[in-house]
């Protein structure tokens, strides 16, 4: 029995000191984990505003996506309760033939109503840029072989 105990302790000890001498251990990130990591590039947001020519929509990559901003969205922010210049032009039909998306029936309050008595947007999706963001032309940081909806 203290043989074994001793053949098993030695294994073990001639195992652990193997592995510890072995220097060429890769990294999946390429580097050391010791080095520093450098963060990507910052990336602008398309300058392209409202008015420019639209009617090419981003396509949405996954089935429930909220549609993505084609445009800069700077000059819109921040939206209040006092005020959000996104509804000037997506609550209305007004913009129809150039394809702007009008707000969807699921964010409109069923109980509360405007000023002309129509269903008002409701407080808990007010925020639009909560779910849809504008775009930046990156490439993806890593390769992916992701494939959206089409």
């Amino acid at each position: 029995m203290k043989k074994t105990v001793t053949i098993i302790l030695a294994t073990l000890l001639a195992s652990l000191v193997g592995c510890a001498s072995h220097n060429s251990v890769a990294f999946m990130r390429g580097s050391d984990i010791a080095t520093a990591d450098k963060a990507p590039d910052a990336k602008t947001y398309a300058e392209r505003l409202p008015d420019s020519d639209l009617s090419v929509l981003i396509p949405r990559t996954f089935v429930g996506q909220p549609p993505l901003v084609p445009h800069t969205t700077a000059k819109y922010e921040p939206i209040t309760i006092e005020e959000n210049i996104c509804l000037e032009c997506h609550i209305n039909d007004e913009f129809k033939e150039r394809k702007m998306p009008k707000i969807g029936k699921s964010h409109f309050s069923a109980t509360v109503k405007d000023k002309k008595g129509q269903p008002a947007v409701s407080m808990a999706r007010f925020q639009c840029n909560s779910c849809h963001v504008p775009q930046v032309d990156a490439q993806p940081l890593v390769e992916n072989t992701f494939v959206g909806t089409k």
